[in-house]
């Protein structure tokens, strides 16, 4: 990548923040946590999270961003709440009431110009990552599980929501709390396809 694309970027971000030093003339980003591969400059952090954001614009918030580069060891923790601490204290992104984010306009133009520098396979981990956390907090919100504690085992019911009622109400045994807590995280993942499975199931000996 051209260096005087990168250095647009970059000009354009302290342009826009109150950050004085150059982000590419600091140290190495922590690395505890992150895997071989992983974002190992504090500038490829503030250029992922730009990327990031620019991409999911305004469905991504600060806490997804953070849980996503953790899940997949992309970046420090440290590092990651670092750069969004700073990006949004200066201006390049904003955050909605509803904790969404949003890159600067200005900004945002030339956000293209500089992903090549981000390796793909990285880019392409971090989008999912964040795709999957979202769709897992908005299936959290709109579809209820409750585990309900039996004499000898556990009940989890899991209720799949339709537009003005439920579209299924499943209930599953299991002897344990821990195995009760598994089946409502694989639920919450994606409850739409275990609904799938079962009405597939039920009708594929149709003729």
């Amino acid at each position: 990548m051209d260096n005087d694309k990168i250095e647009k970027l970059e000009k354009k971000l302290e342009e826009n923040s109150a950050i004085q030093s150059n982000p590419r003339l600091q140290f190495d980003a922590f690395m505890a946590g992150v895997k071989d591969g992983g974002l190992r400059t504090v500038s490829t952090v503030h250029l992922m999270v730009c990327y990031i954001v620019s991409t999911l614009s305004g469905q991504v918030t600060a806490d997804v961003i953070v849980q996503a580069m953790a899940e997949g060891q992309i970046a420090n923790h440290f590092e990651v709440t670092n750069a969004l601490s700073r990006l949004q204290a200066s201006g390049v992104i904003t955050e909605a009431p509803d904790g969404g984010l949003s890159i600067n306009e200005n900004v945002n133009a030339d956000i293209e110009l500089v992903e090549i520098d981000l390796p793909y396979t990285l880019r392409k981990t971090a989008i999912h990552l964040c795709q999957k956390i979202i769709a897992k907090e908005t299936y959290r919100r709109e579809n209820k599980v409750e585990i309900l504690k039996n004499e000898t085992n556990f009940t989890v019911v899991m209720h799949i929501n339709g537009p003005q009622s439920d579209l299924m109400t499943l209930s599953v045994l299991a002897p344990t709390m821990q195995q009760a807590e598994m089946i409502k995280e694989k639920f919450i993942t994606d409850p739409v396809k275990i609904y799938e499975s079962v009405i597939n199931s039920i009708f594929s000996n149709e003729e």
